[in-house]
């Protein structure tokens, strides 16, 4: 016995005191058949008992499904900040591993994430003078003060990673270490340009800024 659907064939072959059902996928494409639904034949492949991340809880629909992790829990291969709102301890503790590192590759890497996460508020020179800037009813700091200068690697790297005053965390916007310890040596090299750098320091600097922002 065949039986025939939109989209399946279903032959019955009886024999033996065996049942053997065997399914064949229909070679026919019309768009009619295109645009008719598929044919469950078997719903729990389809229409599984789990919660979907939206679901309601089926007892109380008033509830969602997804529920909190559990205190303490990380994801996978996540290492948590361990000096979070704990300034001191960074500063004191968290060593720069590109520290007196002036090359090439290292100043462009600092520049390039410095101009798309920094330069907006902090200014292309480190000046606090970025585009929105003006904007902003507390100013932003410049990069090249005497406060920044005197502070130490790890107490910059601190506020990148941690955040400060109206200044958000950038750990979620640049997840690797050394992105951030290449804009802590950046801000180096344009403090030293606002120092007024020796002839050698704006010759690295220059070469680093490929995309002629000063």
């Amino acid at each position: 016995m065949i039986l025939k659907t939109g989209f399946i064939n279903v032959s019955l072959a009886v024999g033996l005191g065996c049942t053997v059902f065997v399914l064949g996928a229909c070679t026919k494409k019309t768009p009619e058949l295109r645009s008719q639904p598929n044919i469950e034949l078997i719903q729990d492949m389809m229409d599984q008992p789990s919660l979907k991340a939206q679901d309601a809880e089926p007892s109380d629909p008033q509830k969602g499904s997804s529920r909190l992790p559990p205190e303490g829990s990380v994801p996978v291969g996540y290492t948590p900040y361990k000096y979070a709102g704990n300034a001191a301890d960074a500063a004191a503790n968290l060593k720069n591993p590109f520290a007196g590192n002036t090359k090439a590759e290292i100043l462009e890497l600092g520049r390039r994430k410095y101009e798309i996460y920094c330069a907006v508020c902090h200014g292309y020179t480190g000046a606090g003078d970025g585009p929105v800037a003006p904007k902003m009813a507390l100013k932003p700091p410049p990069v090249t003060s005497d406060k920044i200068r005197t502070m130490n690697d790890g107490g910059i790297y601190h506020i990148i990673t941690d955040g400060q005053g109206v200044m958000s965390s950038y750990a979620y916007q640049m997840v690797k270490d050394e992105d951030r310890w290449a804009i802590v040596n950046y801000i180096r090299s344009l403090q030293k340009l606002a120092a007024g750098g020796s002839t050698a320091d704006k010759a690295e600097i220059e070469k680093a800024a490929k995309s002629g922002s000063y």
